[in-house]
């Protein structure tokens, strides 16, 4: 390597490798830390990329640097202004589960990308000692020194591939977590149809398709007493983990305040009081509650924050129902919950859903919205709950025409047949 030179007094090394840039020593070095730095005895012994080649690094015009422990060279995304040779010390980079000990260069991926962004975080695992070079400092000593350009940029590339292959594994950890937790989640929802099959006073259908791995949308249905059937339907703020937690503990905690026996205004408000305190993210559910006397007809429902279900009579009417539009869960204390009544007939039916029914969006923008929702209910009300709900799903992508989709889609149906035969 032209300009190299091997220090004075030194024992003759073994390799090339040992070899180190002999340049002129700046002011406020001394001895031979102030001309150059010579590959440690341990440099190739880190914990991950073991095999690469340590690069004797001039410091001679380099910054020393100090680090405590735990301090930062610079995060990931920053502005990457310069590059480290580490002297002493170890460096740890989280986001690709590394260990750069001494004798290795950090920090030139940086400098040689497009965008100058540094691709991962550098803390100090211990204190470190550190030799900083500038952008124009870099450009300068690679011309000067052709060899060493070249090692930088194999470094860079190699380093490069380890970083592709470590993001690749952790994207491939994180999608099968995912998997996972999506199993978690569906099992939480009632699966299983017809739910209670010796009860013939109604019939019951629900299903939720998520956006992402896992959604924010819930529903439920459960017996609060031996006559009365608790509905519920409800969509988180947000979608992925964090409305997937959200909606679990949601849908606990409203299943379990409707089992004290609360009409659907007191279970709403309840679970919004117990919810508030610890929501520090501002996250909130819409949510709407049907309670159902299967002997009677007679319901009781409540809204919070959530869209109105449509009713399908049998005079063929097809209308969204009259619902107080009420406050969403979990975003303020306090807040008081409107009930209302209602008296099923035989044979007359109720959709629940969450906005995503309405909401979803064609190439052109447009919504599928709830004029398109209601016609599309008419249509196939006759038909068997499932498969009416399937048909909707269906007129829904058919408008969506191709595009992702972009939120969580639940419906449930409920219709009611009229009181159980007793013998």
């Amino acid at each position: 390597m032209p300009g190299l030179e091997l220090r004075k007094g030194a024992t003759a090394p073994e390799s090339p490798e040992a070899v180190a840039l002999t340049l002129p020593a700046p002011s406020g070095l001394e001895g031979d830390a102030a001309r150059v730095v010579a590959k440690p005895a341990k440099a190739a012994e880190f914990e991950a990329g073991a095999g690469e080649t340590a690069c004797p690094w001039p410091i001679s015009f380099m910054r020393r640097e100090n680090f405590k422990k735990g301090e930062y060279l610079f995060k990931l995304g920053d502005r990457a202004e310069k590059l480290f040779y580490i002297f002493n010390g170890a460096i740890r980079l989280p986001e690709l589960n590394r260990i750069v000990k001494a004798g290795q260069v950090l920090g030139e991926l940086g400098i040689f990308s497009p965008g100058r962004e540094r691709t991962a975080t550098a803390i100090a695992e211990e204190d470190v000692e550190a030799y900083s070079m500038g952008t124009d400092e870099v450009k300068r000593l690679m011309n000067r020194e052709p060899e060493l350009a070249l090692h930088l940029i194999q470094l860079s590339i190699k380093r490069l591939g380890e970083n592709l292959k470590a993001e690749a594994e952790a994207r491939e950890r994180i999608n099968a977590e995912l998997r996972i937790a999506r199993d978690i989640q569906t099992s939480m929802l009632p699966r299983v149809f017809p739910p209670f099959p010796g009860r013939k006073e109604f019939e019951l259908y629900a299903m939720m398709e998520p956006a992402k791995e896992v959604g924010g949308d819930l529903y439920d249905f459960f017996f609060v007493d031996e006559n009365r059937l608790c509905v519920f339907v409800g969509d988180v703020s947000g979608k992925g983990v964090p409305a997937a937690l959200f909606m679990a503990l949601s849908k606990t905690l409203l299943k379990s305040e409707a089992m004290r026996d609360y009409p659907p205004g007191e279970i709403l408000a309840r679970v919004n009081n117990l919810l508030c305190p610890d929501n520090r993210e501002c996250m909130f559910v819409t949510v709407f509650c049907l309670i159902l006397n299967t002997q009677t007809g007679e319901a009781e429902y409540c809204s919070a924050g959530h869209n109105p279900p449509l009713l399908c009579t049998n005079d063929g009417a097809v209308e969204y129902l009259r619902v107080p539009a009420g406050f969403v869960v979990g975003f303020q204390e306090d807040i008081q919950y409107q009930s209302k009544a209602i008296r099923l007939q035989p044979g007359e039916m109720l959709l629940l859903y969450t906005n995503a029914a309405t909401e979803t969006e064609n190439t052109e923008h447009e919504l599928f919205s709830t004029e398109r929702l209601r016609s599309c209910v008419s249509a196939l009300r006759h038909r068997e709950l499932q498969e009416m709900i399937s048909g909707v799903r269906k007129e829904i992508a058919r408008h969506a025409h191709g595009q992702p989709q972009s939120d969580d889609i639940t419906m449930l149906a409920l219709k009611y047949k009229g009181p159980a035969n007793k013998d």
